[in-house]
């Protein structure tokens, strides 16, 4: 019969069995799929979910990729954080208007669907929005042959937060006065990775050698015998949680997620036009990650506007609440210290700096 001898989907190359495969994996690894407000279950079209009862709601929504830290995650043949990082991009945005993150979207797509490596991959985005305290509503996998290869895969995602509107953050709500708290990161996060490549090609650097850092320190959240590619795929920070207790606790106007373009396009956008940061290079040690970058000749002015230098988040608050607030992110299980303050602009630039860098 014709049917017999025409042309299949999968001469193409695309499995859809092995997609249904992957499928079934993740319904038995995600958890953050499960929560109350949650209508329906994992595979239908759309992902439904009740929103609470609030004064005056406000949706937020912010929307990542991972970058080309990608490319590392593979060479290392370490697929289960990168969906961490893939949720932390969009849910730390998210927060830092002041929102707390309902639920997050995600898209992956790959050369070829080999199952067990697909439900690595979100079961790590699950991961994500359970450290997030959100709700993964539903996602998409496509397979791509001829436009990947093989082993080849690339993600984005997207998260929406709730908020009332009038509890909201930005610069409208900064002041002249108000102290800069530095939330630190957990390393590099899932910024600057293509000037991390082009470095380790220019030292001949092998990402599976042990990671030695200027005076020998090591990283604290890969361990003291991590390898540099173990280094470099530490996770980046979620910090909803904490940002959500700040909401709580009162005295937060702005906060700045430290990503692309480093401490002048972000900070720069959490103060208003009159007004500029002023940060202290001096308040904090950037941590071995930077130092060691640093040592392969990355200048402190490129660092900052390449790389977190140890913070991924910077929040503009009142003076009268900076030691309650501090108390409140150490009992969130993270580190914070005062690094600036917010002083008149004058003909200056948004954020200036003083000291230099803990490198």
């Amino acid at each position: 019969m014709a049917d017999d001898q025409g042309f299949t989907y999968r001469e193409a190359g695309v499995d859809v069995e092995a997609g249904n495969r992957a499928v079934d994996l993740m319904r038995q690894r995600l958890k953050s799929t499960k929560h109350p407000l949650v209508l329906g279950g994992l595979g239908g079209f759309g992902g439904a979910i009740r929103l609470p009862k609030l004064r005056d709601p406000v949706l937020v929504a912010g929307t990542d990729g991972v970058g080309t830290k990608i490319e590392l995650a593979r060479t290392l043949g370490k697929l289960g954080t990168i969906g961490i990082d893939l949720v932390a991009m969009s849910v730390n945005d998210v927060s830092a208007c002041g929102a707390v993150p309902l639920f997050f979207l995600d898209y992956l797509v790959v050369g070829k669907v080999v199952p067990e490596e697909v439900a690595d991959i979100v079961a790590g985005v699950d991961e994500g929005c359970q450290l997030a305290q959100c709700v993964l509503l539903g996602g998409e996998t496509a397979e791509h042959p001829g436009q990947f290869a093989g082993g080849d895969f690339d993600m984005a995602g997207f998260a929406v937060g709730l908020a009332e509107r009038d509890e909201l953050w930005g610069p409208h709500l900064v002041a002249d006065g108000d102290v800069l708290v530095g939330i630190c990161s957990s390393g590099l996060h899932s910024n600057g990775f293509s000037l991390v490549r082009h470095l380790l090609k220019e030292h001949a650097i092998d990402v599976h050698s042990k990671f030695l850092s200027e005076g020998g320190a090591f990283c604290v959240h890969a361990g003291p015998k991590a390898s540099v590619g173990e280094v470099l795929l530490v996770p980046t920070t979620i910090y909803s949680p904490v940002l959500h207790d700040l909401g709580h606790s009162g005295g937060v106007h702005a906060a700045a997620h430290i990503t692309g373009g480093g401490f002048p396009d972000n900070v720069g956008r959490a103060v208003p036009d009159d007004l500029a940061a002023e940060i202290d290079l001096g308040a904090w040690s950037t941590g071995p990650v930077f130092s060691w970058l640093h040592s392969l000749g990355v200048r402190p002015t490129e660092m900052l506007n390449t790389f977190n230098c140890g913070l991924g988040m910077v929040v503009a608050m009142d003076a009268a609440f900076v030691e309650k607030n501090l108390a409140v992110v150490q009992k969130g299980g993270l580190e914070a210290r005062v690094v600036g303050d917010v002083v008149p602009r004058g003909d200056g630039e948004a954020v200036r700096y003083r000291g230099e860098l803990r490198l």
